[in-house]
């Protein structure tokens, strides 16, 4: 989600391409019930994921600066996803909704200079 963000308001380039790509790719193969926990370096950790609605989320999110294959299948594969319920659900919701305003094109900054414009500081 912060590689998309970064690409989508401030840096669009090609770094952020590749790393959307990448970890599509990555995922792109294991569907969300078998999502496990992972080393940086993408060696399996045999646990269960504790956040997999939060990391499909975040993998749509991604679409926002990649190019590859995978990426409208995640987007097509988040808007079908509801939102999680019980335990772990803040965590995962949170993420699913930053992701969703993402993907809306309408999570915006409000920096300081918007903000002064509308309030005597």
């Amino acid at each position: 989600l912060n590689v998309a963000l970064d690409h989508t308001w401030f840096a669009p380039g090609p770094w952020h391409v590749r790393q959307s790509g990448r970890i599509q790719e990555f995922f792109a193969e294991i569907p969300m019930d078998g999502y496990k926990v992972y080393a940086v370096d993408g060696t399996v950790i045999e646990e269960p994921a504790l956040h997999p609605v939060g990391l499909l989320a975040t993998l749509a999110a991604a679409s926002l600066a990649s190019t590859g294959p995978h990426a409208k299948r995640y987007v097509d594969r988040f808007w079908a996803l509801p939102v999680r319920r019980g335990k772990r659900r803040y965590y995962d919701n949170g993420l699913y909704l930053f992701s969703l305003l993402a993907l809306s094109g309408r999570y915006r900054i409000f920096g300081i200079s918007t903000f002064s414009d509308r309030f005597d500081t």
